[in-house]
């Protein structure tokens, strides 16, 4: 019998030239769009420890260098979680690029970031490496994982781990996948026990590569994003793998937020952040789909205390 792997999801890359670490800081259009901004004198990310389960990181970028927690290599251990891909430098930068008014900057800019590589630098990676990160990442300190990766098929080994993160008080962000709206949410994303994102476009429309379905939890921004690429680059991305790090970016926010106040070992459940994220959401621009819950779920993510 095959064994079924998990992937990165397919998703369209552009190299933006010209824009350096040195450069003046360009602010990502979802950004401007829901105002993050606006949250950061309240909450910045402070007190959060996201793992970026993916192709690891550019560990020296000087965008994102500042905000890095150790993290781990699971298919070499010996080695370290090093981006040969881009992916999960990008997904790293669009929740917690640094905001030093050079480059980009990130929804949480002072969240840290775990970066552990379960997928090799081809985007692929066996269902065992993705079940270890996921526990890897909960027995670490990690209060959130963001994963932008997907497969067809369920998986015993990645389901017990989600079960594990959930009992180690772990919240799980998953994109949905790109293989259309007429296409199930993928696994993990299609678990109960993960956050499923699917992506949005400029107008506030659903991109028609995002997955659909009754597991859908809400729609982030996941088109033409800007973030950070290995080599001190950056690169225009598009799917729902950029729209999962922006929702991970709002809840690192909220979760910064309540820990002012509750401590810094105060955890947040699934449930909560759903009920908290639900209430101001914003609906579809696309009245063909608004207020479906197969292609809204409970809305568009915003930041929001």
């Amino acid at each position: 019998m095959k064994r079924k792997h998990c992937r990165l999801l397919p998703h369209i890359k552009e190299p933006i030239y010209g824009l350096k670490t040195s450069s003046a800081q360009v602010l990502p259009w979802a950004m401007m769009t829901f105002n993050v901004m606006g949250m950061w004198p309240k909450t910045n990310g402070s007190r959060v420890n996201v793992a970026v389960i993916d192709t690891g990181c550019d560990l020296n970028h000087d965008d994102i260098k500042d905000n890095l927690i150790p993290g781990q290599n699971i298919i070499n251990p010996n080695k370290d979680p090093i981006d040969g891909n881009g992916h999960g430098t990008h997904v790293a930068g669009t929740i917690a690029a640094i905001n030093n008014s050079l480059g980009v900057v990130g929804v949480s800019p002072e969240t840290k970031i775990m970066p552990v590589k379960a997928l090799n630098d081809d985007g692929s990676g066996s269902n065992d490496h993705v079940a270890e990160a996921i526990i890897w990442a909960c027995d670490n300190g990690a209060d959130i994982l963001t994963m932008s990766l997907g497969s067809d098929y369920p998986s015993i080994r990645i389901e017990r781990a989600l079960i594990y993160a959930q009992s180690k008080g772990v919240v799980i962000f998953c994109a949905a996948g790109n293989s259309g709206i007429k296409h199930d949410v993928n696994y993990p994303a299609r678990y109960s026990y993960t956050i499923s994102i699917g992506a949005i476009d400029r107008r506030l429309n659903i991109c028609k590569f995002s997955c659909t379905g009754d597991t859908l939890d809400f729609l982030a921004p996941g088109e033409d994003i800007i973030s950070t690429t290995p080599g001190n680059s950056y690169s225009s991305m598009s799917g729902t793998s950029m729209a999962t790090p922006f929702a991970v970016g709002c809840a690192s926010l909220y979760l910064s937020y309540i820990r002012k106040t509750k401590g810094s070992s105060y955890k947040l459940s699934r449930e909560d952040y759903i009920d908290h994220f639900a209430k101001t959401a914003k609906p579809l621009a696309d009245k063909e789909y608004s207020g479906i819950r197969r292609y809204e779920g409970n809305g568009i993510i915003v930041p929001s205390i």
